[in-house]
């Protein structure tokens, strides 16, 4: 048993290996031909850029030319010796190093007043030009024919010629004008940098015709010989991937391609590549050692079997996490379609109430000298102001979530009252929730009332449940919210909300995401009922900052229970107002105005940039029988304050961001002022910044208070008359 048991095992052994082995095999192969691969490309990129710049330098010339040639033509040389000096003087001054003009019958006019006729052009050792430029070519380039090294025109001279058909000297009508530029400007262009190995390049590039006459060579190593034909030198090799007569027949046709040629006598293979010149019979070479990529390949074959043992490690790793992550993912795309549908829903929440409110703007403009449409003013009025507040609560909520996910939110520690925070809470929401004829009930169980906290930020959150609760809850149900306590500790209490309703109820897979940002559950329940999908979210992150946790509980058709849970600590020293049930001397909650008896009309100052704003505080401050005066900067703050006597103003509205001079730095200086009433003047910021920012920065200039547009007519006239009280 155990022998064939170790025969099992030996088999599986030698197959696993087996495998391993084909594996790296193949993997080694693919490797290999992707270097190859890559190493072409590479190559022909190098060559398509460096082919690029050779002939952006041969254009160059060819416009030097075409220059040169407009020069005689704008001088109007008279004589021939008056070209032959020009040419001479373009030469001195130029890039080229000699320079002719051929005239139609193959005359050739050189700068070094040297006079070629084509009868004697053999004995002079001066080409015929003019064959050149057959087949109707209009430019040429190409290397001297000539051995000779002591001539204008040597084997180390690039010709460049262009086609003329206007210039005429002397009687003499030219047909070309002819340059030579020395072969090492073109050699410098091609040299190429990269495939070093012990300061010893094993790549090169070159130029040749499509006859394989090398026009440019800077490979001087290779081609120890110096062939001057690419065709003498492949046919020196029985192994190359392609025949001199497939080659020819390739650059006939103007390919790009590359192949593969064997070097016997060196024992390496080389690879070339061969890419076109636009508009010249030339072509492109760049070639390279195939050592170049079998060093690679040898280096990555030594690490192959690691890397394979590795791999296959990592790869189940990759797959745990990869299922780790799949649910992250999923979520992250639903939380980005939930996001899409949130944008169109917020389109449609602020443009609906925005089309109410122009159009309930219109009927009052057209009505509003009607006597008999009085009632339906008011009510159009009515409906305006709370489609105003809906669109404020929804600017609100977007801010406050925005604020949130940065981690930005600012929580006040201070003395409050569960007992009156909660009856505060039912008596906003007990009309609109009984309107509806859903029973609305109140429990209390709070041994320990006061506590420290954010007050504002709890009924926040207790609202937005509320809230939904009240939205959810159809015609015949019921709606309770309770409040229990337990004592942590000697200095700490855990305050439990629960809000328990029989409204439609929340189906099981959008528990999982209520508290998402943008999240809101549709179905045939819902559909008509408004939202912006973000109170939920705004409360979680609201009750995580404070430390507690909100909990759910929820069935389709039966109803909602949501928990939250918060820690706080005891407050024992209690303030004073708290315990005569007064409000604080500034308090955060909405409020009615009530005016208070003045023995004089009190005086404001209201620095606002802004005429509309203006005009309603004005108009607000008049009716409630305070006398006004309006400026509108920082600095007419300053001037308007400092000429009026002492005492004349109680109050200063202040909006933050004014022209000239805002109304921080306003206040700061009025604070610096030498006057007795300099300390003491009640100083409103007044403005549209609501981050808690904002308000430091306005209570540090030295202002006492802080106001948010839109205002509150009723919490505006309330911080008045306190303020002018005292």
């Amino acid at each position: 048993m155990k022998k064939k048991q170790g025969v099992f095992y030996s088999v599986i052994i030698v197959a696993a290996l087996l495998f391993v082995g084909f594996v790296i095999w193949f993997y080694v192969g693919q490797m290999n031909q992707t270097i190859s691969d890559n190493t072409i490309q590479s190559i022909s990129e190098m060559a398509e850029h460096d082919k690029r710049a050779i002939q952006t330098y041969i254009e160059i010339y060819w416009q030097d030319l075409y220059e040169i040639k407009e020069r005689i033509v704008h001088d109007q040389c008279k004589t021939i010796e008056d070209l032959e000096e020009r040419m001479t003087l373009e030469c001195s001054s130029g890039s080229f190093t000699h320079m002719c003009l051929v005239a139609e019958d193959g005359t050739v006019y050189a700068d070094n007043h040297i006079t070629l006729s084509p009868e004697n052009e053999n004995q002079a050792g001066g080409p015929d030009f003019l064959s050149y430029f057959a087949d109707g070519k209009e430019k040429i380039v190409r290397r001297s024919d000539n051995v000779e090294t002591d001539g204008w025109l040597t084997r180390n001279s690039i010709i460049y010629g262009v086609r003329i058909h206007d210039l005429e000297v002397d009687g003499v009508k030219m047909a070309a004008i002819i340059a030579t530029s020395d072969i090492s400007a073109i050699e410098d262009n091609m040299v190429i940098d990269s495939f070093m190995k012990d300061g010893k390049s094993r790549g090169h590039s070159a130029i040749i015709d499509r006859n394989g006459n090398y026009i440019v060579n800077i490979n001087k190593e290779i081609y120890k010989n110096e062939q001057e034909n690419l065709y003498v030198h492949l046919s020196e090799s029985t192994n190359s991937e392609l025949s001199n007569e497939e080659l020819a027949r390739k650059l006939a046709n103007r390919e790009k391609f590359g192949f593969y040629h064997f070097h016997e006598e060196e024992d390496y293979r080389e690879l070339f590549y061969f890419i076109p010149f636009e508009d010249m019979d030339l072509y492109f070479i760049m070639s390279l050692n195939e050592e170049v990529f079998v060093e690679q390949s040898r280096a990555f074959a030594t690490m192959s079997i690691t890397m394979l043992v590795i791999s296959m490690v990592t790869v189940v790793c990759v797959l745990l996490v990869i299922m780790l992550l799949q649910k992250r993912t999923i979520r992250i795309v639903e939380q980005a379609r939930a996001q899409r549908v949130f944008l169109s829903n917020m389109s449609h929440e602020i443009r609906t109430p925005l089309n109410g409110l122009i159009g309930m703007n219109h009927l009052i403009m057209v009505h509003i000298d009607n006597e008999k449409q009085k009632p339906q003013i008011k009510e159009w009025l009515r409906k305006s102001n709370s489609t105003a507040n809906y669109l404020l609560s929804l600017v609100n909520d977007v801010l406050d979530m925005s604020k949130l996910q940065e981690g930005k939110v600012d929580l006040m520690e201070e003395p409050y009252s569960v007992d009156k925070m909660m009856e505060e809470i039912h008596a906003m929401q007990v009309d609109n929730i009984r309107n509806r004829n859903v029973e609305f009930y109140l429990e209390k169980d709070i041994p320990y009332p006061y506590l420290q906290g954010d007050v504002v930020r709890v009924k926040q959150i207790l609202m937005n449940i509320v809230g939904n609760a009240a939205k959810f809850t159809p015609k015949g149900g019921k709606i309770k919210l309770s409040v229990s306590q337990s004592r942590v500790d000697d200095r700490h209490v855990e305050t439990r909300y629960r809000c328990e309703d029989t409204g439609i109820g929340m189906s099981k897979e959008y528990l999982g995401k209520i508290f998402d940002s943008f999240s809101q559950e549709r179905n045939g329940n819902t559909g008509e009922i408004k939202g912006t999908g973000l109170g939920m979210a705004i409360s979680k992150l609201l009750a995580d900052a404070m430390g507690g946790k909100i909990l759910v509980e929820s069935e389709l058709g039966v109803g909602s229970i949501f928990t939250v849970i918060l820690p706080s600590v005891i407050v024992t020293d209690v303030p004073a107002y708290l315990l005569e049930g007064e409000a604080d001397a500034f308090p955060k909650e909405e409020g009615s105005g009530h005016s208070v008896r003045r023995d004089k009309p009190g005086k404001v100052l209201v620095a606002e940039d802004v005429e509309l704003n203006a005009e309603v505080l004005l108009e607000i401050l008049s009716l409630e029988g305070f006398e006004t005066v309006h400026v509108r900067n920082g600095r007419e703050v300053l001037e308007t304050f400092g000429a009026s006597e002492i005492g004349e103003y109680d109050i200063i509205l202040m909006d933050m961001k004014m022209p000239v001079m805002d109304g921080c730095e306003a206040a700061r200086e009025i604070r610096k002022m030498d006057r007795a009433d300099a300390k003491t003047v009640m100083i409103y910021a007044c403005t549209a910044n609501t981050f808690q920012e904002d308000r430091n920065q306005a209570l540090e200039s030295g202002m006492n208070d802080f106001l948010t547009k839109p205002i509150d007519v009723g919490v505006l006239i309330k911080k008045m008359n306190v303020a002018f009280k005292e």
